[in-house]
């Protein structure tokens, strides 16, 4: 889950760091440049590269997600008496990781890829945003049911004292180690 809110924050990052560096680019040397060349045309470039290494970032974690979502969907489904809720969560978070790596990804890259060198106006754009809300949409839905996951596997019901007990004489076929029937 911090992994996934990680990458969240970075791709958010990327685009504002773009603004952060032409207000300050750290050495007159590169100031000098920006201004030589113009800080729009840099903008339009360097923001250009973020949405790139979001494309990236996003495919990256999309792939670990899905090898992650299969191993923990495993792990519950091949442990001791799987419950049907349990196993449906992480099924539910993997559904929604295949849609944005299959489907939604691919279709935001395109369309950012497209809107770049789009005047604003153009109706592109509002198809690109409305993409863009449905990822994050799904994104938000994921975490709140890998939280309620979590949250499940994290609080136990009331305890069995006699649990163990009850375990170790199944293995020795209902007595306990002094010969008396469990």
């Amino acid at each position: 889950m911090g992994a996934g809110f990680f990458a969240d924050f970075a791709v958010t990052r990327n685009f504002a760091t773009v603004e952060t560096f032409l207000a300050d680019p750290g050495s007159a040397g590169t100031s000098v440049e920006l201004n030589r060349i113009g800080r729009g045309r840099e903008r339009t470039i360097l923001r250009r590269n973020a949405a790139e290494e979001n494309n990236f970032l996003f495919e990256v974690w999309e792939w670990t997600e899905l090898a992650l979502g299969t191993t923990l969907f495993l792990s519950l489904a091949l442990g001791e008496r799987p419950h049907k809720l349990m196993l449906a969560a992480p099924a539910v978070m993997l559904a929604i990781v295949a849609v944005q790596r299959f489907y939604l990804s691919p279709q935001v890259t395109e369309l950012g890829r497209k809107i770049a060198d789009l005047p604003l106006t153009d109706p592109l754009n509002k198809t690109f945003w409305t993409f863009h809300g449905i990822y994050s949409g799904a994104e938000i839905v994921k975490i709140l049911v890998g939280v309620a996951l979590a949250l499940r596997l994290a609080v136990r019901g009331k305890t069995d004292p006699d649990y163990f007990v009850k375990q170790f004489a199944g293995r020795t076929g209902g007595k306990t180690t002094t010969g008396k029937a469990v």
